[in-house]
């Protein structure tokens, strides 16, 4: 059983070795209403800094958009279209508890996160709308699952069509302390170590980072209706398994492979395991066993000793003299009676 669990932690750690890489970090960020007093520091790159120990105003990790706007946008360049699959959000909190009494916490409620292939929010998929948080409820930081692939991720809020769902701000903010994308920087690849390759068939917008194919409906953005043929051409189509393995080829071959990688290890750290503890007892059983033929080899040899004497007696004149007295006074005494 120990075994199992050991097997069990290495490949929990394996697994850990190979986790998505962070690739919005320090990319080109940039944001809609930027802070005016530039001395202060809250432009758009803070949010992608790789910092998020203080989440205060004072702690220059933090981008900060300007007083009394309705909209905010903020959006990081990715440099390329890549594979996504989750969008971690730290928001700020001046270092004080999280929420209803946060300040912060009214500003954060009503967010969008978009992912996109160009700079306009429209044309991109809805990975997430905030609509049933409260001041209670909203978590900070966030993780939200958005396996797609683009360029630009979009933050977006707005305050533009009261009245406000209870607890909501009276303007929009950034206020992000960190914004992180996680994802595979090699395009053309998925899985959790992104090493196994897409084929010519898989195209862009068709397979997912995980396994590969899938079929998926864009969510419409902040319930806005799109025509028909706007849906048709973001309509994700499954594609079928032998484009995406396929044995003759060395690339289908090394698929396979790194997809049952984590349980190959497993196996062979098992197989090793079993293979010391078998040699252990193989050894301690020949040492058991040579103990066992000295100890009979030397009650071998006592017994041949002493039969080596009973088989002797009538050889020794000692014990012939005895038997001959012996029967000599059993000769007289019969004689006698």
């Amino acid at each position: 059983m120990d075994i199992i669990w050991n097997a069990l932690f290495f490949q929990r750690l394996l697994c850990l070795a190979i986790a998505y890489e962070n690739i919005a970090l320090n990319k080109q960020a940039w944001e809609r209403y930027p802070w005016k007093n530039e001395m202060l520091d809250w432009g758009a790159q803070r949010a992608v800094d790789g910092r998020k120990s203080n989440l205060a105003a004072s702690g220059g990790e933090c981008t900060i958009s300007d007083n009394g706007k309705s909209i905010a946008e903020w959006r990081v360049d990715l440099g390329n279209i890549l594979n996504i699959n989750r969008i971690f959000i730290q928001h700020r909190t001046d270092n004080f508890p999280w929420g209803a009494k946060n300040k912060h916490a009214p500003r954060f409620l009503g967010f969008s996160v978009i992912v996109s292939n160009t700079t306009k929010k429209n044309d991109g998929v809805l990975c997430f709308k905030d609509r049933n948080f409260t001041l209670e409820t909203i978590p900070n930081p966030i993780n939200i699952t958005c396996p797609n692939f683009a360029r630009y991720v979009i933050f977006y809020n707005n305050r533009t069509n009261r009245p406000f769902p209870a607890g909501y701000s009276d303007y929009a903010y950034n206020e992000l302390c960190e914004v992180e994308v996680f994802g595979c920087s090699k395009f053309g690849h998925y899985g959790e170590n992104c090493s196994i390759p897409w084929y010519e068939n898989c195209q862009p917008c068709l397979c997912d980072i995980e396994s590969g194919p899938r079929l998926r409906n864009v969510e419409e953005y902040d319930g806005q209706q799109s025509n028909k043929s706007q849906k048709a051409n973001l309509t994700w189509n499954k594609i079928p398994n032998t484009h995406l393995i396929r044995l003759g080829d060395p690339d289908g071959l090394s698929s396979v492979f790194y997809s049952f990688a984590p349980l190959f290890a497993t196996l062979f750290v098992i197989s090793i395991v079993f293979n010391i503890i078998f040699t252990i007892r193989e050894c301690r059983n020949k040492v058991r066993f040579k103990d066992q033929k000295k100890s009979k080899a030397k009650n071998q040899q006592r017994m041949t000793a002493d039969t080596d004497i009973h088989e002797n007696i009538y050889e020794n004149t000692e014990y012939q003299e005895l038997t001959e007295v012996k029967t000599t006074e059993n000769y007289i005494y019969d004689k006698i009676r």
